[in-house]
């Protein structure tokens, strides 16, 4: 450039030396005040995004509504607290009486006997006597354990109560068919004493001292 300027034909050095010099200050003031073409900005907030007056307009409206009711409504409860109501038939009109129901009576008479009836039932179930005797079977069953004992040649070892329940459990899973066992045989120094004779029978083996 200063090439340039220095091949083109000039009065003065000196004058055209401060226009160059005033021509790029005027460049650079205008670079500075140059705006950009981009706007790169964020965007600006608006006031009806951010608060839905109208939202809040109605609420307000609808809060001063059911504040005015509830004035209304406890202005007339203190009214009718402190103001006692006279009914008077001039402005009501006379008490209503409601018809009476014509079978009334009926049903009155039919609760009575149906309660009769169940205290009846109540008295003859109260003064039944069992059918079953609770001594009956206790004297069976000692009749029972004496015949036991009399038909038994070894001391009897009777099982109890809990006893006699595993025992029926027990004898009623070796019924099933599935779970059958077979019965151990006894051994045989142990003697059975057959129901209508005194003979011992032995479980197959010669007895020792037998002829």
């Amino acid at each position: 450039m200063y090439a340039y300027r220095k091949s083109m034909p000039k009065l003065n050095k000196h004058l055209d030396d401060k226009w160059v010099k005033h021509c790029q200050r005027l460049h650079k003031q205008r670079l500075k005040q140059m705006k950009p073409a981009i706007d790169n900005k964020p965007p600006p907030k608006f006031v009806h995004l951010a608060q839905n007056l109208k939202k809040q307009q109605m609420d307000e409206e609808r809060y001063s509504q059911i504040e005015r009711d509830n004035y209304l409504l406890l202005d007339k409860m203190s009214y009718i607290m402190t103001h006692p109501q006279l009914l008077d038939e001039k402005y009501m009109g006379p008490p209503v009486t409601y018809g009476k129901s014509l079978n009334k009576e009926y049903r009155k008479r039919e609760l009575m006997r149906i309660t009769e009836e169940n205290l009846q039932i109540l008295r003859r179930i109260q003064h039944k006597e069992p059918y079953y005797s609770h001594l009956d079977w206790e004297e069976q069953a000692a009749r029972d354990e004496e015949y036991l004992r009399n038909c038994a040649e070894y001391p009897l070892v009777l099982p109890t109560t809990k006893s006699a329940k595993t025992f029926r459990a027990s004898q009623s899973y070796s019924e099933a068919p599935s779970f059958a066992v077979q019965p151990t045989p006894a051994p045989p120094h142990v003697r059975h004493k057959s129901a209508g004779k005194g003979v011992a029978v032995s479980s197959g083996q010669p007895e020792e001292g037998a002829g």
